[in-house]
């Protein structure tokens, strides 16, 4: 019996499929792991919301909600718009303007005063704000996204921050340090008869008054009080702590200061 060779294009399936599965590439595979996101930049926080005037009860031109950040913010990015405010029925209105006050120097921007239509006084009221636009600090970081709770209208100015600055420039002139005290509002009614109400504790244990305050309207430095207190120092070692008996300053309302006793921030290099 004659046997003649069978053509490649008869040949079974399975053994192209067989020789196929069994080949392997010979070269190199350049593949990429995929990296972990990137953490998000850290949403600058709002320090503190205060319900300020009153249109009704102030007989001012408009509502006003005072806000404290926890860093200076991009003055060109300041718009009204960009903050909703929440009111006690649930309604949501924006601000109609928003601008630098009541700290308004070139080193104090991180107070903005809100000036709108925030409720009633018998009725609604504000309670929370969140900003809801893009806004800026100073070192382009976004503030979308930040929110707090809004503090009443019968509520004093609170202390919401302090910390060291660099003696010098023209503030407490001649003073060793100065500690920048940072309210929730205005504070109103300083005068040096104040200064024995305060304490502060220094690194190396001692209790000391400061010696003056600077921009105030007392001693003729600034044309107008504001919510940013630079209290003068004549120790060089570093303030730890400071302690305001009750009563001591009052709010643009009227409302007085509540007992106040925080930690001193280092000064910035």
């Amino acid at each position: 019996m004659l046997l003649r060779p069978v053509p490649s294009w008869s040949r079974p399936a399975v053994l192209w499929l067989g020789v196929a599965g069994c080949w392997q590439p010979t070269g190199q595979l350049d593949y990429m792991v995929s990296s972990p996101p990137s953490a998000p930049a850290s949403v600058a926080g709002i320090l503190s919301a205060h319900f300020s005037r009153d249109a009704q009860r102030d007989r001012a031109p408009a509502d006003a909600i005072v806000l404290v950040f926890d860093r200076e913010l991009d003055a060109t990015s300041l718009v009204g718009r960009a903050f909703m405010v929440v009111l006690s029925d649930g309604s949501r209105v924006r601000a109609a303007s928003a601008v630098f006050a009541p700290a308004s120097e070139d080193d104090e921007n991180r107070t903005v005063t809100l000036w709108g239509d925030f409720g009633e006084p018998a009725g609604r009221i504000p309670t929370d704000v969140v900003i809801i636009e893009r806004i800026w600090d100073e070192r382009g970081g976004p503030l979308l996204g930040a929110s707090a709770k809004i503090s009443a209208y019968e509520d004093g100015p609170r202390l919401v921050a302090m910390r060291g600055a660099q003696a010098g420039g023209g503030a407490c002139g001649g003073s060793a340090q100065i500690i920048r005290t940072y309210w929730s509002d205005d504070v109103l009614d300083v005068g040096d008869d104040d200064l024995a109400l305060i304490e502060v504790e220094l690194a190396d244990g001692r209790s000391v008054h400061p010696t003056g305050f600077d921009d105030t309207l007392g001693n003729g430095t600034d044309t107008s009080d504001d919510n940013v207190l630079e209290l003068c120092m004549s120790e060089t070692v570093e303030a730890r702590s400071v302690r305001i008996v009750a009563g001591s300053f009052a709010g643009p309302a009227g409302w007085r200061t509540g007992p106040i006793r925080g930690a001193v921030s280092p000064a910035s290099p």
